[in-house]
C-alpha cells in the first residue's frame, strides 16, 4: 500500500501541468489586470551607461505588460520558454532584445497567453500610448510633480483618466524612474490601477517636486 502510494505521488508530480496549461482560449487567467510599464530610458542610463539601450536618444521604453492583483502580483508560473526567433520578429518592442526573455519568464507565463500572443498585446498597449509633448526632446532635466505630469499625460492620451496612472521616482522621489499604465485583463480598455499601485505612486513621487532627465 505504502509503495502504490509512493508511485501514485511521483506520477501525479510528473503529471502536474504548468499553469499555463490550464487555460483555454474562453477562461479567464487568474489575475485582475494588466500594469503597463514604461521606463523612462535618461533615468536608467544614467547608472547603467554601458547598456545596449543607452546613447541612443530613447524617452519612455516598453519595461513590460505585468499581470496583477489588487493587492501584489503573480510571477513566474510556469517553465514554458520564449524562443529567441520569436524574440527576433519583435525586435524593437523592448529597448534591448534580451529583456524579453527575463519579462516573459517572470510576468508573461502568468498572463494565460502563449508567447507570441503576451508579445502582441505588449506592443498593441504599448503603442496605444502617446507619450507627451512635455517628455519629447529634453535638453535639460525637467522638474515636475505627478499632478503635472499627469495633467501632460491625459493631454496627449484623452482616453485616459489619472486613476488609471501611476509613477515611480528614484532617490527617494528625486527622478522619475517608470510610468505605468492599467489595462482590463482582455487588454482592450484602460482601467483604474488598483490601490496598493497607487499607495505606493503616491510614496514614491508625490512628496513634491521631482526632476525628468534629459
Amino acid at each position: 500500500m505504502k509503495k502504490t502510494l509512493i508511485s501514485l505521488c511521483l506520477l501525479a508530480g510528473f503529471a502536474a501541468p504548468s499553469l499555463a496549461e490550464y487555460f483555454t482560449p474562453a477562461e479567464k487567467p487568474p489575475f485582475d489586470y494588466y500594469m503597463l510599464s514604461l521606463s523612462w530610458s535618461p533615468e536608467f542610463c544614467a547608472t547603467h551607461q554601458g547598456n545596449k539601450q543607452c546613447g541612443r536618444g530613447q524617452g519612455l521604453v516598453l519595461h513590460g505588460l505585468w499581470p496583477q492583483y489588487f493587492n501584489g502580483y503573480p510571477k513566474s508560473c510556469s517553465n514554458e520558454r520564449i524562443t529567441a526567433k520569436l524574440v527576433r520578429e519583435f525586435s524593437g518592442l523592448y529597448p534591448a532584445d534580451g529583456l524579453a526573455f527575463h519579462e516573459w519568464q517572470k510576468h508573461g507565463t502568468c498572463s494565460g497567453l502563449p508567447p507570441r500572443e503576451y508579445l502582441q498585446l505588449s506592443q498593441k498597449l504599448k503603442n496605444s500610448f502617446m507619450p507627451p509633448a512635455a517628455l519629447q526632446k529634453l535638453t535639460q532635466a525637467l522638474p515636475v510633480t505627478t499632478a503635472l505630469l499627469t495633467r501632460q499625460i491625459l493631454l496627449a492620451n484623452p482616453k485616459l483618466k489619472a486613476e488609471m496612472l501611476a509613477f515611480d521616482c528614484t532617490n527617494d522621489g528625486a527622478y522619475l524612474q517608470e510610468v505605468y499604465v492599467c489595462f482590463d485583463k482582455a487588454g482592450k480598455s484602460a482601467v483604474a490601477c488598483g490601490e496598493e499601485v497607487r499607495h505606493r505612486s503616491q510614496r514614491s513621487c508625490g512628496a513634491g517636486e521631482f526632476l525628468v532627465r534629459n
